[in-house]
């Protein structure tokens, strides 16, 4: 009971909830993260009948995640409200352009293109302008209109009219126990860009951030950043790579990457880990929490290793994510 309630009040202080009805729906013992938002919970309105996704589908909204850990056990509290969230602060966020291979107006949107050639494993298609990592797959669609992903795509080079698009193995789901598809690429298959862009995970320095950039991207599915420093504390990883979030992000089947630092948001491509756009976001300096922002016990006060600086010394949040990411 008092975990629930310093829960209620840790949103209140950052949420104004007008005439909202609230619930708290919980799943206690579960061992596997990467399902807890299709399993029912438990409490309030989930009843045992309603997954989490179920319940979004009926209009609640999450406000907040408690998950605690014990083994390899772990229990999740959601509180769920299913009126519209209104920040206490507004931010703007706008999109900037600082390098040349990033594009303004941007677009997260899959993009759906027949493929007409095929040369030395890459295609050209007439859509310009595209940013160089950016990333898809190529489905072949049999006669049963059944679909099957064969490949990997990026774009290796673009211009003002055309850009090429180079193929690589799709082993993104790969099960030793299933057959795979000896399918090549071939014409008539389907490229998608921008194949799970909406599917994203979030990084942000504290809560006020995270609800603010969740909000300005209302099109996207975040997973919640407790679950990924759930996965970092059940792996007992000794420090953040860049590799350990690709990874994960690839295991989740998340398109894209936000991670907020340096006063901006950052959105990488999951796959080829390139930067895709950038947008200004100002947030407190001082209200931030290391290595991300979670609720996750022994998450936030961790001492991280980070491996690739030789003096060690304590680096605030900004300063750890340029140089994990090699930002400027």
């Amino acid at each position: 009971m008092n975990k629930l309630l310093l829960l209620s009040i840790t949103v209140l202080l950052s949420l104004t909830i007008a005439n909202a009805k609230t619930t708290v729906c919980y799943k206690k013992n579960w061992q596997s993260p990467s399902t807890i938002e299709t399993t029912t919970l438990d409490g309030g309105v989930c009843e045992s009948k309603y997954s989490l996704q179920e319940m979004k589908k009926m209009g609640w909204n999450v406000l907040d995640i408690k998950i605690d850990s014990e083994q390899n056990n772990l229990s999740y509290q959601y509180l769920l409200s299913n009126d519209q969230i209104v920040n206490t602060k507004v931010v703007k966020i706008i999109q900037t352009k600082e390098k040349n291979n990033l594009k303004e107006n941007f677009s997260l949107k899959t993009i759906p293109v027949k493929i007409t050639n095929i040369t030395e494993n890459k295609t050209t298609i007439d859509i310009g302008n595209l940013t160089i990592g950016q990333s898809g797959v190529v489905i072949h669609v049999y006669n049963d209109d059944k679909k099957l992903i064969i490949s990997n795509a990026q774009v290796i080079e673009s211009n003002k009219t055309t850009s090429i698009i180079k193929f690589s193995k799709f082993n993104d789901l790969a099960q030793e126990a299933l057959p795979n598809s000896n399918r090549i690429v071939q014409k008539n298959d389907i490229l998608l860009l921008n194949y799970l862009y909406n599917a994203s995970l979030l990084i942000a320095p504290n809560l006020d951030t995270f609800q603010t950039v969740k909000s300005s991207f209302i099109y996207n599915n975040f997973l919640h950043s407790d679950i990924f420093a759930t996965k970092l504390k059940q792996d007992r990883a000794p420090y953040l790579t860049k590799e350990y979030i690709q990874n994960y992000a690839i295991s989740q089947n998340l398109g894209t990457i936000f991670i907020v630092a340096n006063q901006k948001i950052y959105i990488f491509d999951t796959k080829t880990l390139k930067v895709l756009t950038i947008y200004q976001l100002s947030y407190d300096t001082s209200k931030t929490e290391m290595p991300f922002y979670t609720r996750v016990t022994d998450i936030e006060s961790s001492n991280f290793d980070i491996e690739f600086l030789s003096n060690k010394k304590n680096l605030t949040y900004d300063e750890y994510y340029k140089k994990l990411l090699g930002l400027k």
